[in-house]
C-alpha cells in the first residue's frame, strides 16, 4: 500500500463501446461497469465507497451492506454517515476515515459495532484509500465482514468460562467444608484418646506439685529428677494440645516446605491411645535424606490420621497387629494419566516423587468394595462408626497437594495404601 494520502490509482473504467477512457480497446475478457457492478453485489462481504472529496458521501453500497445495515441503497447512495447513523457511530467513522486519509494506507478494524434498526452489529472492517484519476477523486473503499455471530458466540463462552470458574470456586469450597467436617468427626472419635494423652502428664504434675508442697529438705536427691519429670509431662501435654489444635484448624490449603517424618510422629501422637488400647506394634521406617515436600501440614496430618485409624480398626480382631509407616524417594518411570492432562503439579514419568506407604496384617477390603472405597459415604463399618466420607476426603486432600493414592490388598493379609507426592521443581517447567 503507497504511504502518500494519494492512495491507489484507479484504471480508467470501459465505457459501452468497449474502449477506455484512454482510447484503447479493452480486453475480451476485461469486464465492463455492469458486470462489476453485479459482482460487488453478489460478494459475501459488505462493500461501500465514500468520496472523500465530497464530505465523505457514500457512492458504493452493496447488497450484503444493505443486509447489515437494513438500509437499502437507494437511502444511503449521495448521504454522510450523520444522515445515516447515530451520531456517536457516525463521529467514530468519520475520525477512521480521517486516519485512512491522513495515513494513505490500509487500517484495519477487527471489531467495530453499528447500531441499525434490527439492532447491534458486530463488523470486521478494512479501509483503504483509492485515488479515482478520472473523476479527481479520492475514495474511501470499505470491505466488513459481519461478526456478530462470532463475537455472541465469544461472548457467550466468556460469560460459561466465568460461571465454570465460580461453580469450581464454589465446589472447591464446598470440599474444603467436607473435609473440615471429617475432621471434626475424627476429632471426636479421638477425644478419649487425646484426653488420656493429656491426663497422664497432668497427674505427674500434681504428684511432682504434692511431692513439693510437702516440704523441700535441703540437698534433696530426687529434687532434680522430679523437676525434669515435671518439665517433660507439660512439654508434652502442651504437644498433644497444640498438636490436636493444628489438626482441628480450618483453612485454605496453605502449602508449605515441610518434611514427612515429623508429620508423621505427630500424627502417631494423636493416635497413641488407640495404638495402646487395641496393642498395635508401630514399625516407621524413613529414608535417610528425605526432598522436602510442598505440603497443608494441617490438612495432611488429617490423611495421616484417618489411614492410622482405619488400620487398627481393621485389626481389631488380629492376634498381632502390626502398623507399617515406611517413607521413602524414588523416580517415576511410567505414570498412567489423563490425556491432556498438562497442569504442573500432575505427576508424569521422571518426576522425582517421595511415597508414603502405610500398611497393617487386618482383615482387608472385599475385592468387590476395592473400586468404591473412595466413594462419599460409602463404608463396611456398622451403622453409627463413622461417616463413610474418610476416605474419600483423604483422596480428595491427597488431589489437592497434586498426588496420588492406591489402595491394595496384601497377599498375606491386610490392607496397603501408598501415597505418592511430587518433589517441588521436577519438570515444572513442561
Amino acid at each position: 500500500m503507497p504511504d502518500s494520502a494519494e492512495g491507489i490509482k484507479v484504471p480508467p473504467l470501459p465505457d459501452e463501446t468497449g474502449k477506455s477512457s484512454s482510447g484503447q480497446r479493452r480486453d475480451a475478457v476485461t469486464p465492463d461497469g455492469a458486470f462489476l457492478g453485479g459482482v460487488i453485489d453478489n460478494l459475501p462481504v459488505a462493500v461501500f465507497a465514500k468520496d472523500a472529496s465530497d464530505d465523505f458521501r457514500f457512492v458504493v453500497w452493496n447488497k450484503k451492506q444493505e443486509q447489515i445495515t437494513t438500509l437499502k441503497k437507494e437511502k444511503a447512495l449521495g448521504r454522510t454517515d450523520y444522515e445515516i447513523f447515530s451520531k456517536e457511530s457516525a463521529d467514530y467513522f468519520r475520525e477512521v476515515d480521517l486516519s485512512v486519509i491522513r495515513r494513505g494506507k490500509m487500517i484495519d478494524v477487527p471489531e467495530e459495532i453499528v447500531s441499525t434498526a434490527a439492532g447491534e452489529v458486530w463488523l470486521h472492517t478494512i479501509k483503504v484509500p483509492i485515488r479515482d484519476e478520472a473523476g479527481d477523486r479520492t475514495l474511501i473503499v470499505g470491505i466488513s465482514e459481519d461478526i456478530t455471530e462470532r463475537v455472541r458466540a465469544r461472548e457467550q463462552l466468556e460469560r460459561l468460562n466465568r460461571n465454570l470458574s465460580e461453580k469450581n470456586r464454589e465446589l472447591e469450597a464446598t470440599q474444603l467444608q467436607l473435609i473440615q467436617a471429617e475432621k471434626m468427626e475424627s476429632i471426636g472419635r479421638l477425644a478419649a484418646g487425646v484426653a488420656h494423652e493429656v491426663k497422664n502428664p497432668l497427674a505427674l504434675l500434681l504428684m511432682g506439685v504434692e511431692y513439693l508442697d510437702s516440704g523441700i529438705k535441703e540437698g534433696d536427691p530426687h529434687l532434680a529428677d522430679i523437676l525434669v519429670e515435671m518439665r517433660e509431662a507439660i512439654n508434652r501435654a502442651d504437644k498433644i494440645i497444640r498438636g490436636l489444635v493444628d489438626f482441628s484448624s480450618d483453612r485454605q490449603l496453605a502449602l508449605e516446605a515441610m518434611e514427612l517424618p515429623p508429620l508423621i510422629e505427630e500424627s502417631l501422637l494423636l493416635v497413641r491411645h488407640e495404638l495402646t488400647r487395641n496393642g498395635v506394634n508401630v514399625d516407621v521406617e524413613y529414608e535417610k535424606d528425605l526432598p522436602a515436600l510442598k505440603i497443608d501440614g494441617a490438612k495432611f496430618q488429617q490423611v495421616l490420621v484417618n489411614l492410622f485409624i482405619n488400620a487398627i480398626h481393621a485389626m481389631r480382631d488380629i492376634d498381632r497387629p502390626k502398623l507399617e509407616v515406611l517413607v521413602y524417594s524414588d523416580t517415576l518411570v511410567a505414570v498412567a494419566r489423563d490425556e491432556g492432562v498438562r497442569t504442573a503439579h500432575h505427576l508424569r514419568s521422571g518426576d522425582e516423587v517421595v511415597i508414603l506407604e502405610v500398611k497393617d496384617n487386618g482383615c482387608g477390603i472385599p475385592e468387590k468394595n476395592l473400586s468404591k472405597i473412595f466413594d462419599p459415604f460409602f463404608t463396611t463399618k456398622a451403622t453409627g462408626i463413622g461417616t463413610g466420607l474418610g476416605l474419600s476426603v483423604v483422596s480428595k486432600i491427597v488431589e489437592l497437594h497434586g498426588g496420588t493414592i492406591d489402595i491394595r490388598n496384601r497377599l498375606l493379609g491386610g490392607v496397603s495404601v501408598r501415597i505418592t507426592l511430587k518433589v517441588p521443581g521436577t519438570q515444572d517447567a513442561d
